[in-house]
């Protein structure tokens, strides 16, 4: 790529560096905040999979040691335009504006078109400043949840309400249909074919098949919830999607939904569950996770600098 530093050599990361990735995030988290939680493996393999169109990865190794510290990803989202970006380094490391200038490579490499957000722990402010440095403008805050479980039993539904596991294609296309009018009027949403959703569902990684509902109402999709197996080995369950149609919203079905997912861990033996929220959200999900008992684990920022192809890091 013509990006160097006469201490790290840039090689390409994969896979197989998954645990390394686990260990970093986890060292940089834990330097940040001594009460941050483990990072499980399945988690640093679902970012070297790619998230939905691939990954550019690249990994830092220290000429000296052959040791990996810093593991830079950016993935693209074609039917949006859009690139997601992210870098870790370890402790003490002082790599973030080689990982910056690494990540602008990678963008632009993929295409110099396109939006490119860029994420940081938001208690990072070595690393924030830099971005602000390069007149990188905060779009989001998004916010982890965690929550125990214990004893919980299945909710009771409503009349004419049914719960059912996602088991067909049919079902599939019902939960696309439900998904695309549940998030239409979220920050960043772009509408997706129901090929391409159906190809980002398919390549996931975590998955837990038992663990994807329909809510239906009159056999109407109405709502739906998907768990994954991404934190499984820290007895923990995680919650990747929630939503209700606009036409249901307000009338606790989302609730009814993430009860449900308790139930199922709680079923399970499951000692936690986790999720994830946009703290702008305009539906009021927050207030919903709290109310059920989450607490904050973590934050993260994303940034945007809209001349972005033009920067020439130092």
């Amino acid at each position: 790529m013509g990006i160097s530093d006469s201490n790290y050599a840039t090689e390409l990361a994969s896979l197989k560096d998954a645990q390394s990735l686990a260990q970093i995030m986890e060292l940089s988290e834990k330097a940040l905040n001594p009460d941050a939680s483990p990072v499980a493996l399945t988690e640093a393999e679902e970012i070297l999979s790619g998230y939905i169109d691939g990954v550019e990865a690249r990994k830092l190794v220290n000429k000296s040691n052959g040791r990996i510290e810093s593991i830079i990803t950016v993935h693209p989202d074609k039917s949006r335009g859009r690139i997601y970006a992210d870098s870790w380094q370890l402790p003490g490391s002082n790599l973030e504006t080689l990982a910056l200038k690494i990540t602008l490579e990678l963008a632009k490499s993929l295409s110099e078109d396109d939006a490119l957000w860029i994420g940081a722990n938001a208690l990072d402010q070595s690393y924030i400043s830099i971005l602000k440095t390069y007149d990188f403008e905060l779009l989001r805050t998004y916010r982890g949840l965690r929550a125990p479980v214990k004893n919980i039993r299945f909710p009771d539904l409503p009349v004419d309400f049914q719960i059912r596991k996602v088991n067909s294609e049919a079902d599939l296309n019902s939960w696309w249909k439900v998904h695309q009018d549940s998030f239409q009027f979220h920050f960043g949403f772009k509408p997706r074919t129901f090929e391409d959703w159906k190809a980002i569902v398919a390549k996931a990684v975590g998955v837990d098949p038992e663990a994807r509902w329909l809510l239906l109402y009159q056999n109407k999709a109405v709502g739906f919830i998907e768990c994954s197996d991404l934190k499984i080995d820290q007895n923990t369950g995680y919650v990747d999607g929630l939503g209700v149609i606009q036409e249901f919203q307000g009338r606790g079905l989302g609730e009814l939904l993430l009860k449900w997912a308790f139930a199922y861990y709680s079923a399970k033996g499951i000692t936690h569950l986790e999720l994830n929220v946009d703290t702008g959200n305009e539906s009021g999900a927050l207030k919903l996770y709290e109310k059920l008992g989450m607490k904050p684990k973590h934050s993260w920022q994303q940034y945007q600098n809209l001349d972005w192809e033009t920067l020439n890091i130092k």
